[in-house]
């Protein structure tokens, strides 16, 4: 297998549109070539995990050369759109699941929905992520794999102060507040910009960021649901004094990671992806450590937004059913579950489990997946303009709360419906 780093790129994007186009040709049954593109740098974990699927690809397809090109995620955007304008574009794609629609949106994805009907694996994929990947009752990419968040915390300091994994937000501030006051150190991180986190509080409390009423999302962040889970999530710092304000402004991996780690904070929210970086930090620690579900306002689980990846073909590709092979080879229920082993995130499949038991929790909290709205405006909401962390740090600065749930409920109505 030949790996490749995809160069920054400073052209022009327009000119990639006079890219010249031909005839289609009949699919060869195994291309010379295939093309994968992965996201992020690559390591040689990953390398050897994508060689056996190569290897397997290849019992099929032994003379098929399987292409694998890293693409670093800041460099995702401008490579899709040269791809999209005309130029070398893959046949098999790695593709972050919040960029789906927007994907579908350009018609830069084949429909795959009779492969995938076709496929035995689709029968235990999650089928909330399933719709994530669909359009106008066609599917056109196949969720991989999931990051949920739980909230770490130390198992041996909740056994000695006789604490529970709290169930409810009360259980929860009082559980900080007995960490705070016995251990000396801060109860639990509240950190701003956390938009995947912050969420399940919104959903706890029985609430919506937007919904779809008729053709178009209408924000509910104005809601007196939402309105109270950004009142107790930002009043863990302005008002129980249990949150240190030194996160604000911040995100779970600055601070937040290794203060837990290193034994300097009670309880944080993270997902399971954050246990080897974990060990590294703190590994005096590492025995030590659990995970419980980010509880609903007055009792359960809330509902967990599942940031991640999903596989597609790219629509130019002339070889598709091979590419669908690939993909299916590679996220069958073997690869998945090294998959997940390896990188720590949740397979969308939901039948396989972490093989470790300190994450074996996340399993039973993907089981509450919820996806955010299925709009193309996603990704410049919660990326770009980082709404919602925005709100929550304007709150825990002073602002007032209702005036900043105005402005980004405006902010969702707008930017959901590009």
């Amino acid at each position: 297998m030949r790996f490749l780093q995809v160069a920054a790129i400073a052209a022009a994007l327009a000119t990639a549109a006079t890219a010249c186009g031909g005839e289609s040709t009949p699919e060869a049954e195994s291309p010379a070539k295939l093309n994968v593109w992965m996201m992020g740098e690559g390591t040689p974990e990953q390398t050897k995990f994508l060689d056996g699927v190569e290897a397997e690809f290849r019992k099929k397809h032994p003379n098929t050369d399987v292409v694998i090109k890293y693409v670093p995620w800041p460099q995702v955007a401008s490579t899709f759109q040269r791809a999209a304008a005309g130029g070398a574009g893959p046949d098999v794609t790695e593709l972050g699941n919040t960029d789906v629609q927007s994907h579908i949106e350009q018609g830069n994805l084949a429909d795959i929905t009779e492969k995938m009907n076709g496929w035995a694996g689709v029968k235990t994929l999650s089928k909330t992520a399933l719709t994530n990947d669909q359009s106008g009752g066609k599917t056109y990419a196949m969720p991989w794999y999931g990051g949920v968040r739980g909230i770490w915390y130390r198992t041996d300091w909740f056994q000695e102060l006789g604490i529970q994994p709290p169930k409810t937000w009360a259980e929860l501030s009082a559980a900080a507040k007995k960490i705070q006051d016995e251990k000396d150190v801060p109860g639990i991180s509240a950190p701003s910009d956390q938009t995947n986190g912050i969420v399940s509080f919104i959903w706890g409390a029985g609430g919506e960021v937007a919904v779809k009423e008729g053709d178009k999302w209408t924000g509910k962040l104005d809601q007196p649901q939402a309105r109270t889970a950004i009142d107790f999530y930002a009043g863990l710092v302005t008002r129980d004094k249990v949150a240190p304000a030194k996160y604000i402004g911040k995100n779970e991996l600055q601070g937040p990671q290794q203060d837990f780690a290193v034994g300097k904070l009670g309880m944080y929210i993270d997902g399971s992806w954050a246990f080897k970086e974990l060990k590294k930090t703190g590994a005096a620690n590492a025995t030590k450590w659990g995970v419980f579900p980010i509880p609903s306002q007055n009792g359960g689980n809330a509902p967990v937004l599942a940031g991640g990846s999903d596989l597609a073909v790219w629509n130019d590709s002339k070889a598709k059913d091979a590419a669908f092979e690939y993909m299916a080879i590679l996220n069958d229920k073997k690869n998945a579950q090294a998959w997940a082993d390896y990188s720590g995130f949740s397979s969308m499949h939901t039948d396989v489990k972490f093989s470790d038991p300190v994450l074996a929790p996340f399993t039973q909290i993907a089981a509450n997946l919820k996806m955010a709205p299925l709009s193309s405006g996603w990704a410049e909401f919660e990326g770009t303009k980082k709404v919602i962390p925005t709100l929550v740090k304007n709150v825990m600065q002073g602002k007032a709360l209702d005036e900043e749930l105005k402005k980004a409920n405006d902010e969702a109505n707008k930017l959901l419906n590009p």
